[in-house]
């Protein structure tokens, strides 16, 4: 149980950082973003995406490597 929740937080914290970092380098490598801006407009689609994208894969990473901790 433990080692599982170590390598699901870890991939998720990893996938909320690389996210983060890739949408400032290279944004238009995200299709999904393009398709989230035309149907919701350019700042709302943005941060939708940025949310789900990034916020949401830290938190949950975070949550999971908090329970393998223990504390």
């Amino acid at each position: 149980m433990i080692w599982s929740d170590i390598i699901i937080g870890s991939f998720a914290l990893l996938y909320g950082v690389f996210t983060l970092i890739m949408r400032q380098k290279k944004p238009g490598m995200f299709a999904k973003l393009e398709e989230m801006k035309e149907k919701f407009g350019d700042k709302t689609g943005y941060w939708i995406h940025v949310i789900f994208y990034s916020f949401v894969p830290l938190g949950v990473g975070c949550l999971f490597l908090y329970r393998a901790s223990g504390l």
